[in-house]
Formats: C-alpha cells, sequence, structure tokens
C-alpha cells in the first residue's frame, strides 16, 4: 500500500468544477492514467508531497509580484491563490519538465531521507550541525549556513517547502512570468495593469540568485570537505546512515568527477547495477559499497544485493572509465545523439 502523509494529503487533489465531465468526456485522459506503468506513477504521498511544494511556489511568488504593485492595484489576487494555481494547471502553464523534475527530487529526498531517519541512533547531533562547531571556520561558517537555508525550506509542520531561489534561472523566467500572467486574467483589459504586472515580475526576477540555491551550497559544503580532507569513505557511510540523501549525492559526485544529476540518477534508481557502478565511480572501498547497497539498496530498486555486489568486484578500470567519460560528455550531445539513434 501507498504510504499516507495526511498533512500534505489534501493538497494533493486540485480544485475541481463542482460537476466532474460525464465519462465518455474523460476517456482520454482515464485512459493514459490506466495504462500507466505502475513501477512509474506517483505514490500519493509523492503526488502531495509535489503538489503541496508548488502550491506553496506559486503563493510565494504571487505574494512578492502583488507586494511590488502601486496602490490602487495591491487588491489583485483576491481570488486566491486557489484558483489561481488551478487556472495555471488547466492551461499547462506549470508543466514544465525541469520544474517537475526539481519537484520531484525534493519528494524523493524527503521519501528517503525520513525512511533512513528512522533507522538513525536517537541521541546523536546530526551530521550537518555537528560541523557548525568545527575548528576550521570556513566549514564551520558554511555548515552553520546550510542549517539555516534547511530551515527555511521547512514549513510549520516540517514538510519540505522549494524556494524560489531553487528553481533555476530558465525556469524562474517562465514560473514568474506565468503567475503574473494569472494574476492578470481576471482583470479588465487595461495597458496599466499590464504594464504594473510586468514591472512586478521583473522586480521579482532581479533578486533570483541561483548560488542561493540549496542543491549550490551542498556543493559548497562538499568543496571544503574536500579541502580539509574529509571527503572519505568514512563520511560516505555517516551521509547514507543518516539519510543525509542529497549531501550524500553530492559527494559521490566530488568523488567521481561527474555531473550531480547523474550521480542523484544512479542513487535513487539504483538497481540493474547502477548503484554499485557510481559506487565504483566514487573509488568506494568494498566494504563502504557494499553498506551503501544494504542501507540504500530496498529502497532505491536493488532487488538483489549480492548480485549487485558482485557486479561491483567485476568492474574492471576500463569499464570504470569508460562510463566516466560517458557521464562527462554534454548532455545536449548525448540528448541529441540518442533521439539519432532512434531514427
Amino acid at each position: 500500500m501507498s504510504e499516507e502523509w495526511p498533512i500534505a494529503a489534501p493538497a494533493a487533489d486540485r480544485p475541481v468544477e463542482p460537476a466532474r465531465p460525464a465519462g465518455r468526456d474523460r476517456l482520454a485522459t482515464v485512459r493514459r492514467d490506466f495504462f500507466l506503468d505502475p513501477a512509474a506513477r506517483l505514490s500519493e504521498q509523492e503526488r502531495a508531497l509535489m503538489t503541496a511544494m508548488l502550491d506553496d511556489l506559486v503563493a510565494t511568488i504571487a505574494d512578492e509580484i502583488i507586494a511590488s504593485l502601486p496602490h490602487g492595484l495591491d487588491a489583485i489576487g483576491g481570488e486566491g491563490h486557489d484558483t489561481l494555481v488551478a487556472a495555471l494547471w488547466r492551461r499547462g502553464l506549470l508543466d514544465r519538465p525541469d520544474l517537475v523534475a526539481l519537484l520531484l527530487r525534493r519528494a524523493d529526498e524527503q521519501r528517503l531521507s525520513a525512511t533512513l531517519n528512522l533507522r538513525q541512533a536517537p541521541g546523536r547531533a546530526p551530521l550537518v550541525q555537528r560541523w557548525v562547531a568545527d575548528s576550521d571556520g570556513e566549514l564551520a561558517a558554511c555548515a552553520m549556513a546550510l542549517v539555516i537555508a534547511r530551515g527555511r525550506r521547512r514549513d510549520r509542520y516540517g514538510q519540505g517547502r522549494l524556494m524560489f531561489d531553487d528553481l533555476p534561472a530558465e525556469e524562474a523566467v517562465a514560473l514568474v512570468h506565468a503567475v503574473a500572467a494569472g494574476l492578470r486574467a481576471p482583470l479588465p483589459d487595461h495597458p496599466a495593469i499590464d504594464r504594473a504586472l510586468a514591472l512586478g515580475a521583473e522586480s521579482l526576477l532581479s533578486c533570483h540568485d541561483e548560488g542561493e540555491r540549496i542543491d549550490a551550497m551542498l556543493a559548497g559544503l562538499v568543496r571544503i570537505l574536500e579541502r580539509v580532507g574529509r571527503l572519505d569513505d568514512a563520511l560516505v557511510e555517516d551521509a547514507a546512515a543518516e539519510g543525509e540523501i542529497a549531501m550524500l549525492s553530492a559527494i559521490l559526485a566530488r568523488r567521481a568527477g561527474v555531473p550531480e544529476a547523474l550521480a542523484w540518477d544512479h542513487l535513487v534508481a539504483g538497481g540493474e547495477g547502477r548503484l554499485v557502478l557510481l559506487a565504483r565511480l566514487a573509488g568506494l572501498a568494498r566494504p563502504t559499497a557494499a553498506r551503501l547497497v544494504a542501507e540504500l539498496g530496498a529502497l532505491t530498486g536493488v532487488s538483489d544485493p549480492v548480485a549487485d555486489m558482485a557486479r561491483f568486484d567485476r568492474l574492471g578500470t576500463e569499464a570504470v572509465e569508460d562510463a566516466r567519460g560517458e557521464w562527462r560528455l554534454p548532455t545536449a550531445f548525448t540528448a541529441a545523439r540518442e533521439m539519432l539513434r532512434r531514427g
């Protein structure tokens, strides 16, 4: 059965019209939904988390735009955030691959971290908090900044939030202008309203700082850990045991010398030898790789840990370096290559 998160679950259902369409009018959508691969469908937990994060993000952007409007227009948005989100949803303005991928990643982070945290021994300070008092000043400062940033990314119920700065620049531009247009939609035509909302959108975008992304902060912390000589197997084991799944991905990517997005994909979908390949690329000793498979395997699709560790043993240097070279190829090149291969 899918795990339910009661706090987030109500947000999973989009606002709908009072009367649902009749059977045949829904047939195209029902067919697509009915024949989706069950293994690839969102769980109720994932859907609830992603929907809650998206709703919160849209509401935050809308509030920032409205706050920048001149007096007399600051009553815009009175229909409520639910109405705004529903309108953007219906028109497909929220269906952007990179935005959805980021929402899915955050939901996966929360799902895996929550499960792994249940196994953690009580009474021990979390990994990042232990570095706040470190003798290395740069490490301590970076750890403190990360603790604060993570706190801002939790709502009052402790569920994760997606902050505006976490968006890639292209997604920020698209989403902010979509929200501004959504605020504009129910209003009468007037050039002054268009100008004010467009200016509000541009003002908000001028404050967008990709350097404040949580992933960028994690990457910075990992670079410092490498500088002070702590990017070792013991840290990998600690991160896995404590549910620091995003940090674990950043550590493995840094050690392997590959893009973090690819490391993440192999970490959270680790079946068919993907997790052990990442372990070999990162140069993990066999005991650490085995512990990683034991900690994460059942959560990430590793159906036979013994067989996967046998794969780890068979991976030679040449195969590992070939994989590393492939992972380092530009994404645009590999995407185009695959499209051409499919004819």
